[in-house]
This record gives C-alpha cells, structure tokens and sequence, in this order.
C-alpha cells in the first residue's frame, strides 16, 4: 500500500514536468527565403549525373585508400609481433658457479605474442586484399567516367575510333 501513493507522486511529478517542457518553448519565426540578388551570389546550376557520380566515386576511392593504409599498418604489427613468438623465447642459464653446469629456460612471452599478433596479421592480411580490390575497381571506373567526361566535353576536331572517322 506504501507503493501506491509513491506512485501516484511520481506520475503527477511526470506530469507536471511534461507539461512545464511544453510551455518552455519558443515560437518558430519562419521566413520567405532569400532572392538571389539579395544573397550576394549567383546560385550555380545543379551538377549534372556525370558530375555526382565522379564527387561519389572520389569520395568511395578516398575511403578504400585509407582502408588500404590501415589494414597495412595492422599487418605490419601484426607481423611484428606473430613472427618473433613463434620463436622458441628460450635461453641458457648458468646454474652454479661452475661453466659447466648450464640450464635451458623458456619463456612464456611467445604464446602472448602469438595470441596479439595472430588476429592482426591474418586480418590485416585479409583486409588489405579485399580493400586492394575495392580500391582497383572504384579507381578504374572514376579513371573511365573522367576519360569518358573528358571525351565528351572536348570540342576540338578529334578520331573517333567507333566509326572510324574525324568528329567536331
């Protein structure tokens, strides 16, 4: 029974806070936007598909190469730490005071480096193959689509090698 009037505390508190929010706040001026001359500037005719398309594939081979950068570098540690640890970390100790008497001791210090440095090499490794192959082809195609823009937007006389003949 204690639970009750507790309760009924809070949702009148809930309330009344919900209600205070909605007072708070402020009326939404809106304007007419603008004309052009107002604005200082003239406003730039869209950008064509052709346009997009290059600012997208720039943007997409931007990304894969940074990809490629980071996937390298994770490779290089990984390397860096998987390699060594496969190396027996064993070493000779002297027991007495006599040369004669020596010990072969291991470290456990391979098995960490084994366990860091396994994930970073092999997923590096495999990421930097995949991102190498989304790089080539987002570079090849932005390469053809500015070739192609290139192309069209020339108006000196030039060959054209599908019909075998000069165009304008």
């Amino acid at each position: 029974m204690r639970r009750f009037p507790l309760g009924m505390l809070l949702l009148g508190l809930s309330i009344a806070a919900f209600e205070s929010v909605a007072w708070a706040d402020e009326p939404i001026i809106t304007e007419a936007p603008a004309s052009p001359d107002r604005l200082g500037y003239v406003p730039r005719p869209s950008a064509s598909y052709d346009e997009f398309r290059q600012r997208e594939l720039h943007e997409s081979s931007r990304r894969s190469r940074n990809a490629l950068i980071g996937l390298s570098a994770s490779t290089v540690v990984g390397a860096a730490l998987f390699f060594p640890g496969l190396i027996r970390q064993c070493y000779l100790v002297q027991v007495g005071a006599s040369t004669s008497s020596e010990e072969i001791r291991c470290s456990s210090a391979g098995k960490g480096l084994v366990g860091v440095g396994w994930p970073l090499f092999f997923g590096g490794a495999t990421g930097v193959l995949i991102s190498g192959i989304m790089f080539g082809v987002r570079k090849g195609k932005l390469r053809r689509l500015e070739d192609r823009m290139a192309y069209e937007k020339s108006r000196a006389v030039r060959w054209d090698p599908r019909t075998s003949r000069f165009v304008f």
